[in-house]
């Protein structure tokens, strides 16, 4: 296998890439991808993501949504590649999508991620976790309601309790939310109707304290035979909104239990590709597993700035040059500076001292910082920066990404 060093130096084939959903996850895989001597081709069904004007895409394409239209778009693009691209989807619409159409899609593209089947698979909790409990894997208390009456189940479950979809973006899109917190019985049924008249599904699970600093990750690439190529671990120490909502700082710490966790998870599900693996750390320091995420997701720069670069390792792997990544660079630290200081004034009465420093923002902003990078500004590639500023100064983009 190659090493990190010495697959940076080698000649590529002129293999493209083909990244879709280009807000801030399609950037930081462009980014990857391109400094490594990658021709990136950027997609979007519509305009206003913060990756579409990265001076790193080779060019940016207008597609339909993910859809029927999307397979039959790439189908008339594909013959006019000389070598067939690796696609990149960046949410998991994208990724169901295109691996849904793998089939068809398959003699004119290149798939570094796991069947339409395996997906759904992860993507599903019920699935999710009774894997997880073959694997001997702790998860939160669950109760299934494929094999018990809600009543039944509403009748035993703790309060607070969370509900979580097994169809997470047909949840979001029916209810804005990613999860359902309930607090008596009658709440619990109340919501269980809601989700069963759309034809979801839900699994009912504890809810689970916990302290700042305690939501987890592992983030890998999988080789198709099971192999993990490189595996990073960190934490998600804030999120915007503050309950239920995405990373806006994260650092780099390793713990080798948690990533054999999230591996034997994987390897269980048959998944490969790249992910994220989300773990809550209970009040007895159990590391209890949440969600897996078959795809890149929003903080994937921080794998990449601490040298695990899981889109390379992937694109390696689609075109028959896998390497394995060294060991990750520990203290680095990813924040998106948009979403992190509306909750560090939220914040500010009960907890006064920010997490990055003044010295640390003059520092980043400035491209002098060694151990922070912030999700969209780089003084390499300033203009998604730019968007930033416009977007917020002008009232938005209106741009649709639940990352």
């Amino acid at each position: 296998m190659l090493s990190l060093a010495e697959q940076q130096s080698l000649d590529l084939p002129g293999i493209p890439a083909l990244v879709m959903n280009m807000h801030i996850t399609g950037l930081a895989v462009t980014r990857s991808l391109a400094r490594a001597g990658v021709s990136v081709l950027g997609l979007d069904k519509e305009t206003g993501g913060l990756g579409q004007h990265s001076r790193h895409l080779a060019a940016l394409g207008r597609v339909p949504g993910p859809s029927a239209a999307l397979r039959d778009h790439l189908l008339a693009l594909g013959p006019s590649f000389d070598e067939r691209p690796v696609l990149f989807g960046c949410n998991d619409d994208w990724v169901l999508a295109l691996a849904e159409h793998r089939e068809a899609l398959e003699p004119f593209y290149r798939f570094p991620f796991a069947s339409h089947e395996v997906v759904q698979r992860a993507l599903s909790k019920t699935s999710l976790y009774r894997a997880c409990e073959a694997r001997g894997i702790a998860i939160p208390r669950s109760w299934y309601l494929d094999d018990a009456s809600p009543e039944q189940v509403a009748a035993l479950v703790p309060y607070p309790c969370v509900l979580k979809p097994d169809d997470s973006r047909g949840f979001y899109d029916a209810f804005a939310a990613k999860v359902f917190v309930v607090h008596d019985a009658s709440e619990f049924l109340a919501r269980y109707e809601e989700a069963a008249a759309r034809g979801l599904s839900l699994v009912a699970q504890e809810w689970v304290e916990t302290e700042p600093g305690g939501f987890w990750s592992v983030c890998s690439y999988v080789s198709p035979g099971g192999t993990p190529r490189g595996v990073f671990t960190g934490r998600k120490l804030e999120q915007w909104p503050p309950d239920f909502g995405t990373s806006c700082l994260a650092d780099a710490r390793w713990d080798p239990a948690l990533a054999a966790a999230g591996i034997g998870a994987l390897q269980e599900l048959g998944y490969s590709g790249i992910s994220e693996i989300e773990f809550v750390q209970d009040a007895d320091g159990r590391h209890l597993l949440l969600d897996v995420n078959t795809r890149p997701w929003k903080w994937i720069g921080l794998p990449i700035s601490a040298g695990i670069d899981l889109p390379l390792l992937a694109y390696r792997d689609a075109i028959g040059q896998p390497f394995e990544a060294p060991e990750q660079t520990e203290g680095k630290r990813w924040v998106f500076l948009r979403d992190y200081l509306p909750l560090v004034k939220a914040r500010a009465a009960t907890v006064p001292e920010a997490a990055v420093s003044k010295a640390e923002w003059t520092a980043l902003l400035a491209g002098t910082a060694s151990d922070l990078v912030d999700g969209v500004h780089d003084v390499d590639d300033p203009e998604p920066s730019y968007d930033v500023l416009w977007s917020e100064l002008s009232g938005g983009t209106g741009y649709s990404c639940a990352c």
